[in-house]
């Protein structure tokens, strides 16, 4: 019987190690705050970016805010301002993190984070789909430099062609 009772222990151990479920946004904590910075290209224009990333309800989403103003120039006197707002979740079913981006251009993005080129330093979100553009992919890196550095690298094809970098931003931990 003290076998038996044993024996039972072990495989319940066993069972709760390799089925246990462990946290789909953990390689994503790093990223958890606020951070501040400056971007390039995005036309060749220099901006001043705010992100931050905060777990909201319950911690079963990534709540994603970057607001980015970009300086004046001659083709625009008064600047601009880009706004994205997003969630980043966790499809169960597919066993992938999803990021959905809304951006102020009336863009709607869904990215899965492609896991065969993502590791504990890159993490590389690509488009499955672009609401209110057709033909068009996307692709969002994140470099993990540090705990207290980040960079982020936004890139797009249109028709089939190679991916073009937008636009880079690095950002520090406030």
């Amino acid at each position: 019987m003290k076998k038996a009772t044993l024996f039972a222990l072990f495989m319940l151990m066993v069972s709760v190690f390799t089925n246990g479920q462990t946290d789909p946004f953990e390689k994503l904590n790093v990223l958890i705050g606020d951070w501040t910075g400056s971007g390039s290209g995005f036309g060749n224009e220099t901006s001043k970016i705010e992100s931050s990333f905060q777990y909201v309800m319950d911690g079963k989403y990534i709540e994603v805010v970057n607001d980015s103003k970009f300086e004046p120039t001659t083709d625009n006197p008064r600047g601009e301002q880009h706004v994205d707002k997003g969630f980043i979740s966790y499809d169960q079913e597919r066993k992938l993190i999803m990021f959905r981006q809304f951006n102020i251009e009336g863009y709607i993005n869904q990215y899965a984070l492609n896991t065969s080129v993502s590791n504990d330093s890159t993490l590389v979100f690509e488009t499955e789909e672009i609401e209110n553009l057709s033909g068009g992919k996307a692709r969002w890196t994140i470099l993990i430099n540090s705990d207290t550095k980040i960079e982020t690298v936004f890139d797009v094809s249109f028709g089939g062609d190679e991916f073009t970098c937008m636009g880079i931003n690095e950002l520090e931990r406030k």
